[in-house]
């Protein structure tokens, strides 16, 4: 729990920084794309033994419209840009006790030391969640297919979901300390994600209640919205949780970093965060 409390109190003291950096793509990705189109779909008229694969998988993916994929990469590309700077914003606060004064030239420096870790293991992590966004829909459109009784598909249905989205949490979980050996360490890619999965395995007790209990406690208000289908607010809710993860996330891989190798975190006083 000291995970949470630390990254919570980062996020407390710096939140304008860390809002400012995460806003742009949590809004573009949570205009076209909700972290519970599987959990919506099963709760809509849709899921019955007449649904074709192409309609859940597109349902699921968020993908049933043209223009969503293009608006995805934007994101992504976006989220890559600012991220960068938010977490190269973030080591250097944790090293030497200050953050860069926030302008455009810092900005750039930031994106161009950090781009290319960022993007590399955000696209790992986007990687592994197609795949297992794949495999459980087609469990789903199995369930769908082979099981006549209405209720007994929707429990079956959710149940692949949960599993589904604690094995993307678990991942996440093993997988968190990547970015930060890439901008700290300088390590490729796949040796960043093996130190990872090998440090983490080992501190797993600590890891992944700081990386689940938060995101599972804002996943739930997030899942009884979209399930009643609230127009407007369902987006809303959409937006408030990715802006909610990323925020959370990117402080948290630093913290647990200097945590578990032993660096010596400077704490320095500042009246003014942004400067």
């Amino acid at each position: 729990m000291s995970y949470i409390k630390t990254t919570f109190g980062y996020l407390k003291e710096h939140f304008v920084r860390m809002f400012a950096f995460c806003v742009l793509p949590a809004v573009l990705l949570g205009l076209v794309s909700s972290p519970v189109s599987l959990i919506r779909l099963l709760f809509s008229q849709q899921l019955d033994r007449s649904v074709t694969f192409s309609e859940v998988f597109l349902t699921g993916t968020d993908l049933n419209k043209p223009y969503k994929l293009g608006v995805m990469i934007l994101a992504f590309i976006v989220y890559a840009l600012f991220a960068a700077a938010c977490v190269g914003s973030v080591q250097h606060k944790m090293r030497y006790g200050h953050f860069y004064k926030l302008n455009a030239h810092n900005f750039f420096k930031l994106v161009n030391s950090n781009f290319l870790p960022v993007a590399k293991g955000m696209l790992a992590l986007m990687v592994l969640l197609e795949v297992l966004g794949i495999v459980t829909t087609l469990f789903v459109f199995f369930w769908s297919k082979v099981i006549a009784i209405k209720a007994v598909t929707m429990t079956l249905c959710t149940i692949t979901v949960i599993v589904f989205v604690g094995l993307f949490l678990f991942c996440c979980s093993m997988l968190i300390l990547t970015v930060p050996n890439m901008t700290m360490r300088g390590f490729g890619l796949f040796k960043s994600i093996n130190l990872s999965w090998t440090t983490s395995v080992n501190k797993a007790k600590k890891i992944i209640p700081a990386v689940t209990i938060p995101v599972v406690v804002a996943y739930v208000p997030l899942v009884v919205v979209n399930i009643f289908d609230i127009n407007v607010l369902t987006q809303i809710m959409d937006i408030l949780f990715y802006l909610f993860a990323f925020m959370y996330y990117h402080v948290l891989m630093y913290v647990i970093f200097c945590d578990l190798e032993d660096v010596e975190v400077a704490d320095i006083d500042e009246n003014n965060y942004w400067g």
